[in-house]
């Protein structure tokens, strides 16, 4: 998994965040500094257009992205099948259009255990998750 940045600008105002950049902050009259954000994010929303807008090819595949670095972003996909919210995705720019992909799992364990940060908190996470997926069975009436 190859981590990248993307560029963004940043209201030295109210923090916010955007992708693309903007030369002005879309709540206030104040010129956004230069930023950068992950392309890495998690999925807000998706959908499939089968009779999408003039000058695109269906199906359009579409997604609602929250990017690490607090920016949310809608892009292009190759596919929504598999896809869910709460999936963490690539986000890559081609010119100014910016397309999804899946994270496979390993890639997904490489983000985990990134964000997990030292082995003393990667254990506790490892342990909530294996406490969540037994709580999770004990209330579906699972042994």
């Amino acid at each position: 998994m190859n981590v990248h940045t993307l560029p963004a600008s940043r209201c030295p105002r109210c923090h916010r965040v955007v992708v693309p950049p903007a030369r002005l902050c879309p709540d206030h009259p104040v010129t956004m500094e230069a930023a950068t954000v992950s392309n890495l994010g998690e999925v807000v929303s998706f959908t499939t257009l089968h009779s999408p807008p003039e000058g695109f090819r269906s199906p359009l595949h579409i997604a609602l992205v929250d990017l690490v670095g607090g920016a949310r972003l809608v892009c292009h996909g190759d596919k929504t099948q598999g896809l869910k919210i709460g999936s963490w995705v690539a986000i890559e720019a081609v010119g100014n259009i910016y397309y999804f992909s899946h994270l496979g799992a390993l890639d997904r364990a490489r983000l985990f255990w990134r964000r997990a940060g030292r082995a003393g908190e990667r254990m506790s996470a490892i342990a909530q998750s294996l406490a969540k997926r037994a709580w999770k069975g004990r209330l579906r009436g699972e042994s």
